[in-house]
């Protein structure tokens, strides 16, 4: 009972903070911006008051206290990005996610709650993201990105070693640094004049990890070991398309023969020691054959393509199976070489049966196979392969929707699940498959009637997953289903076939309903769960935490709120696009007349002030003079009118200058992109005596 009580809450928490996210979103018009405004800050303190009479009044609930104060945190940033459209500044700016991370990471430095941890290195990589790459269509990534990245990922890597050793005690956090670090460094390794240096750096530290927990973690080497993949894999294409040659292949046919006998050395290392974990030793295999397979295809398509001489699909298809698939199958080959080359075998012959519409052939091929491996987890790739077939054979032979696929798909792998749960390690990939096919049936474009029905029967399958096998303490299947259950709310997010207000107002009446429920089922258990409150003796600092918050967003609406009562008007010719936001929903990008400067005597980024003037229609244009690094272009004498506008330099242009002014972006209510598209020629905009501007409206 415990369990469901705690997963309730989860799931109504979870539905209110979506619903105020989507409502926000659909910038609704029949708020003013000042009752919008109100609404935030109401939000915030609902979850943040909420979260202190929790912890005072039902003791040994501190776990839903802190899930609260987590979540008043949350509110906080949708509040800021509330601000950013309710004043048009820039969609998904860094600064939104700054000035989110600030309040979070002095809630974690407090509290040491494993929460804010997590949100906080969220926001701080969601900051470094958006400031290297602000939503525009202008940006370019540059050596200097590719540093910065650098410098991330090394940060990323020591405070996993901080958190590995226990100076900081969030396991979630450890496994969110070396992932993001891993990420970061793979960045780095292509496509740059440093990209060798990047690469061995990268290579040597993989290395290392890969000796360091080659027996003493299993899941960190998985990630590891993936890493490795990855990289070895991506710059294997990196160079095949610089360096296409017969030398080229054959030197991936060799490196591919070397891999192998060193991993057989290896393995048979590993079988010497009775102290080897058998995960450790199937994910090495596992990933030596996914390397090799890539290497020797890739290698047999590149000769085969530099050849004089043409080869049928039924030939190859021949070859993949006759001499690799069914000898290596029957065979005890040591492990690497056994695997590698069936799967060398069966790429290829997937790709020559799809080529030649002969994919029938491949079910054989894959049940000879499966029949004879007895590996568990070959035997779960065997399956995914045999799945991917049926869809690659009803795609091909019987001209079917890709709806009919995915359905056949969904329903067969929970039969098969159904059939073996229990009994046969084959259950994780059927279930796994299934619920894949499923969520992918839920984001096509289907009819209103179809979607709605597919999304509340993934809805109901999900949750009703999550609960049962959490009771039953399976933790891979209700891990799993929790993950495709909040896949679902993220994609409703990006889903037009219904309005956002209406999600909203959804997703409130079930976020209520499932705290309702779980009030009453933990009155009803009188459950006495205790758990770590990170209000205990900190509440005071956690207030003065909260205070701040407002006083930012009370600061904000008083500049800009008075910006538009005083501000200089100023008419600007645009032209516009309709894209939507990470958390603010429906926009117009804008690109305006005064968006380049012709002027090449720019070449770096950095702040810029132009001077506005109006032409004969009532529209300001630029003058040609501009500030630039506290110098201007051309003496400048103020003229009566004139207005001041400051920008950014952020780009070359031609032989132009790509400025950006903060006025951007103008947020609109979901679904009118298309009334403005095209329609709209000019903005009004207040500046400042400052040079500071806020996009006040369209014409």
């Amino acid at each position: 009972m415990k369990k469901f009580i705690s997963l309730t809450y989860l799931f109504g928490i979870t539905f209110v903070l979506a619903s105020v996210l989507y409502f926000f979103a659909s910038n609704w018009q029949m708020f003013s911006r000042v009752e919008k405004v109100s609404l935030g800050a109401c939000m915030i303190l609902l979850f943040y008051g909420t979260g202190f009479l929790v912890d005072k009044a039902l003791k040994g609930k501190h776990f839903l206290s802190n899930w609260l104060m987590l979540s008043g945190a949350v509110a906080f940033g949708l509040s800021v990005a509330l601000l950013g459209q309710l004043y048009n500044s820039h969609a998904d700016s860094y600064l939104l996610f700054l000035v989110w991370a600030i309040p979070s990471l002095l809630f974690s430095l407090y509290t040491r709650y494993s929460g804010f941890y997590v949100l906080t290195h969220i926001l701080v990589h969601l900051t470094i993201y958006f400031y290297l790459l602000p939503g525009s269509p202008f940006t370019h990534w540059s050596l200097t990105h590719t540093w910065v990245a650098f410098g991330v990922a090394i940060l990323n890597t020591l405070l996993f070693l901080v958190t590995r050793n226990g100076w900081i005690a969030s396991k979630p956090l450890m496994y969110l640094s070396l992932v993001f670090a891993n990420l970061l460094f793979g960045v780095t390794v292509f496509f740059n004049e440093y990209a060798v240096f990047f690469t061995l750096f990268y290579a040597v530290l993989l290395g290392v990890g890969v000796y360091r927990f080659f027996n003493r973690n299993t899941s960190i080497f998985i990630i590891l070991s993936v890493s490795g993949t990855g990289l070895i894999i991506l710059k294997m294409f990196e160079y095949m398309i610089k360096y296409v040659g017969n030398l080229f292949f054959v030197g991936l046919l060799m490196a591919a023969i070397l891999l192998l006998v060193g991993s057989v050395l290896l393995v048979q290392y590993m079988r010497k020691h009775s102290d080897s974990l058998h995960w450790t030793k199937t994910i090495f295999i596992a990933s030596v054959t996914t390397i090799a397979s890539v290497f020797i295809v890739a290698a047999v398509f590149g000769l085969l393509s530099l050849a004089t001489m043409s080869v049928s699909m039924i030939t190859l298809f021949i070859f993949a199976t006759v001499l690799l698939v069914i000898p290596s199958t029957l065979t005890k080959w040591p492990s690497p070489v056994r695997y590698s080359l069936i799967m060398t075998g069966i790429i290829i012959g997937m790709i020559t049966s799809v080529v030649d519409d002969f994919s029938f052939v491949m079910f054989l091929v894959l049940a000879f196979v499966y029949f004879f491996e007895k590996h568990v987890v070959g035997r779960i790739v065997f399956y995914s392969l045999f799945q991917l077939n049926i869809g690659i054979f009803m795609w091909q032979t019987l001209n079917t929707d890709t709806p009919y696929i995915l359905g056949l798909l969904t329903i067969l792998n929970f039969a098969v699940f159904i059939a073996v749960y229990k009994k046969n390690a084959l259950q994780y990939g059927a279930f796994l498959i299934g619920f894949l096919a499923f969520f992918v049936l839920t984001v096509l474009d289907l009819s209103f009637g179809f979607h709605m029905l597919y999304t509340a029967l993934f809805f109901l399958v999900s949750t009703g997953c999550v609960y049962y096998f959490k009771k039953h303490d399976q933790t891979f299947y209700w891990v799993s289903s929790l993950i495709f259950w909040f896949m679902l709310i993220v994609q409703l997010y990006y889903d037009l076939a219904w309005k956002l207000i209406h999600k909203s107002l959804l997703l409130l009446v079930l976020g209520i309903l499932f705290l309702l429920v779980a009030a009453y089922m933990d009155k009803k258990a009188a459950s006495n769960r205790t758990s770590y409150s990170m209000l205990k003796g900190k509440k005071v600092g956690i207030l003065i935490i909260i205070l701040l918050q407002g006083a930012w967003i009370g600061y904000q609406v008083y500049s800009n709120e008075t910006l538009l009562q005083n501000g200089e008007t100023v008419k600007l010719e645009l032209r516009p696009v309709d894209p939507r936001s990470l958390l603010q929903g429906d926009y117009v990008e804008l690109n305006y007349t005064i968006s380049q400067l012709e002027d090449s005597s720019i070449d770096e980024n950095g702040p810029i002030t132009i001077v506005l003037r109006k032409d004969a229609k009532g529209i300001h244009q630029y003058a040609g003079i501009y500030k630039y690094q506290g110098e201007w272009n051309t003496p400048y004498d103020p003229k009566e009118g004139d207005v001041l506008l400051n920008g950014k330099v952020t780009k070359p242009w031609g032989n132009a200058n790509q400025i950006t002014y903060g006025i951007e972006h103008y947020f609109i209510p979901e679904g009118t992109g298309l009334d403005i598209e095209g329609k709209v020629k000019y903005a009004i905009v207040k500046v400042s005596d400052k040079g500071n501007a806020i996009l006040e409206s369209l014409e």
